[in-house]
């Protein structure tokens, strides 16, 4: 995942753009996984604020938003 971080962020972007709910699952996943490569890399609060931007620009897609929260990025799902 790290080779591939930028491009994770263009298919995470992709993916939402789709207002597909099979597709959201696929971007939370990739968020996940950027997630918990930003703990180790020590990057938490860069990840946090990415993920509050995502839910400020889709915000009117309740089902993406409700699907990070189920994945455990509710706390950055706050706006």
């Amino acid at each position: 995942m790290a080779k591939r971080e930028v491009q994770a962020w263009d298919e995470i972007h992709a993916l939402v753009a789709t207002k597909q709910t099979t597709k959201y699952d696929e971007a939370v996943r990739l968020l996940r996984d950027l997630r918990d490569l930003s703990f180790r890399k020590g990057r938490a609060d860069e990840i946090a604020a990415c993920v509050r931007r995502l839910c400020v620009e889709h915000a009117r897609k309740p089902s993406f938003i409700e699907r990070l929260r189920k994945a455990g990025l509710a706390a950055e799902a706050q706006p």
